[in-house]
């Protein structure tokens, strides 16, 4: 009886350290491919400064294609047709058949400028959104948003009607208080009172943002019309249509003359720029991204630049240098206004 016990007490102790190996050697062969895929994706930081040239090399292309069109057909800028696929245009490729790159490219111009278009075209805009009807407007029910959004920007504490300053965001759960500084992001205006959701005030909130913290229509519509970086006359021709159905109002044929409309039919449209108290001129802006890949290494850039020169003055969070006369040798025909690398591709 003694020795059957023994048995299977030695049975037992085997089972368990091949269970103990199994599960220690498991636990190993995990650890040892997360150690190599932590190796190859960190490895790749050596390849980025060969990405990161490319990168800029695949900016000078997109710029001169770019600059090729204003020249020789100046008004195929503002109706789109060309110089969308700068890749294509140009036919140049890498060098490295190993490379892979990429372009989007956008014209900022279709858009009115986000501190300088006036006050009255905001008010009515809002209220068409937090109405969601194009009839008729009253810009009172747009005051409430337009208020809360200029209490956020200002530094004083002097609260507008309907308006919030950091009393109102006190109380929030967690508390914050107003920025003081123009807005830097679509994104900051989740924190404007009226633009996010309040479980509160349903009726009078979410206007940009639902209760899912989701963008809603109106968010979509107000980023494709309004620009951070663009600062001159509006692109009629490159413009939303929502931003085209607003500016068309109740007139119909104007409606469809603005979405068909193009810069060879010779049809005026400056008093449109007169209509937001812009100037005539129109400052073609773009914003270009960049992806360049080798293997799994991968760099991003994204650029905001312009061809008028001088850049007029930008915004506080937009601020640029003055050129340096290195710079100015150069005769770079765009101006760069913002320059963004993706650098951190790991963590």
């Amino acid at each position: 009886m003694m020795r059957k016990s023994n048995g299977s007490k030695k049975g037992a102790i085997l089972v368990f350290v091949l269970g103990l190996v199994v599960l220690l050697g498991s636990l190993c062969l995990r650890l040892m491919k997360e150690t190599v895929k932590e190796l190859r994706l960190v490895s790749q930081y050596h390849k980025r400064d060969d990405l990161r040239l490319h990168a800029y090399s695949l900016l000078d292309i997109t710029v001169g294609v770019l600059n090729e069109f204003r020249l020789l057909d100046e008004p195929s800028l503002k109706s789109g047709g060309g110089w969308g696929n700068p890749l294509q245009w140009s036919e140049i490729k890498p060098l490295d058949e190993r490379v892979k790159w990429s372009v989007s490219l956008k014209g900022e111009s279709g858009k009115l400028p986000l501190f300088k278009t006036n006050e009255k075209v905001f008010k009515e805009i809002f209220a068409i959104m937090h109405e969601g009807d194009f009839g008729l407007i009253d810009e009172k029910d747009g005051e409430p948003y337009y208020n809360a959004w200029m209490d956020w920007q200002d530094e004083d504490e002097n609260e507008r009607d309907d308006g919030a300053e950091d009393d109102y965001y006190e109380a929030k759960d967690p508390p914050y208080f107003t920025s003081g500084k123009n807005v830097e992001s679509f994104e900051e205006f989740r924190m404007i009172r009226g633009f996010g959701f309040d479980h509160d005030n349903s009726r009078k909130s979410g206007l940009f943002f639902n209760e899912f913290g989701n963008e809603t229509s109106n968010m979509r519509n107000f980023r494709d019309s309004f620009s951070f970086y663009h600062d001159g006359g509006l692109n009629v021709c490159a413009a939303s249509s929502f931003l085209k159905k607003y500016i068309a109002g109740d007139d119909k044929q104007l409606y469809e003359d603005l979405m068909g409309w193009n810069p060879y039919s010779g049809r005026n449209l400056g008093e449109i720029n007169t209509k937001f108290s812009l100037s005539k001129g129109v400052n073609e802006t773009f914003l270009a991204e960049i992806s360049v890949s080798k293997g799994k290494a991968r760099f991003e850039l994204h650029a905001v630049f312009t061809f008028t020169q001088p850049v007029k003055k930008l915004e506080p969070s937009f601020k640029h240098k003055s050129r340096s006369k290195q710079n100015e040798a150069l005769r770079y025909p765009a101006r760069i206004l913002r320059l963004r690398e993706n650098e951190n591709l790991i963590d």
